[in-house]
């Protein structure tokens, strides 16, 4: 059998297992058996914030109880998306739907620092943790902004550092999963290659256990999902695709 003929039947047998996962309780039960930090990275306009507040739906859906922390950091605003993607039967103005708007990077710093001790009186009144999933969307839009401005990037990578450390002191102490949303540059390595490399590099990267690239296909409203680092060695596809309809991800 040629070489090419054994990668066209490879990829055959792929996209029908990519078919098979397309439902979000197998997505669920597989990438949240173990709780940790776990990056979702694209181009703008791939449907990374879309993901995202399907995913809370999602969660909310089977765990009515349970609060969603979401703060979103980016200057359009995320009352049209909210309108556009979500179900008429869901409301997310729901307080078990928790929105934070920062668009200060120091801010953005502080409300992380706030949730340590808001999670921390939840598990007081209630005696069990009532916070299901933590999304940041985007982990380093305002970083980026405050780069080259007048504080040295050596303290701003310190509160980088800080944030990161604070979602991962959140994670392992309360077992809640973490989801940061991140964009992207394209940069030149040693040998003058092109590289694609979330924004933050090293510094976030080392804080993440599972990491997932969103792609545009050369099908219209096609995604791509690839898995790009699987610390947990989570046994889900590699790669896999869903359609973005108006709606959101199906």
């Amino acid at each position: 059998m040629s070489e090419e003929i054994k990668e066209d039947l490879d990829s055959r047998k792929n996209s029908k297992e990519i078919i098979r996962f397309l439902n979000w309780d197998d997505f669920i039960s597989k990438f949240f058996q173990n709780p940790s930090i776990t990056m979702i990275w694209g181009d703008i306009g791939v449907g990374k914030s879309t993901f995202a507040l399907q995913l809370s739906h999602e969660i909310l859906k089977r765990e009515p109880d349970l609060k969603v922390f979401y703060l979103y950091t980016k200057f359009s605003p995320i009352d049209l998306l909210l309108k556009r993607i979500l179900k008429e039967d869901i409301d997310f103005s729901d307080s078990n739907f928790l929105l934070w708007h920062s668009q200060s990077f120091y801010r953005q710093k502080e409300i992380i620092l706030e949730w340590s001790l808001q999670i921390q009186q939840l598990l007081e009144s209630y005696k069990h943790n009532k916070v299901g999933l933590i999304i940041v969307d985007e982990i380093a839009t305002l970083y980026l902004l405050e780069l080259g401005k007048e504080m040295k990037n050596a303290q701003l990578n310190q509160d980088l550092i800080l944030i990161l450390a604070t979602l991962k002191k959140i994670q392992t102490e309360y077992q809640i999963p973490v989801v940061l949303l991140n964009t992207f540059s394209i940069k030149k390595n040693e040998k003058n290659i092109s590289q694609v490399i979330p924004h933050g590099g090293k510094i976030i990267d080392y804080w993440t256990s599972f990491e997932v690239k969103v792609d545009r296909t050369p099908q219209l409203s096609r995604m791509k999902f690839s898995i790009t680092k699987n610390k947990l060695n989570l046994t889900v596809p590699k790669v896999w695709s869903w359609m973005l309809a108006d709606k959101g991800f199906k």
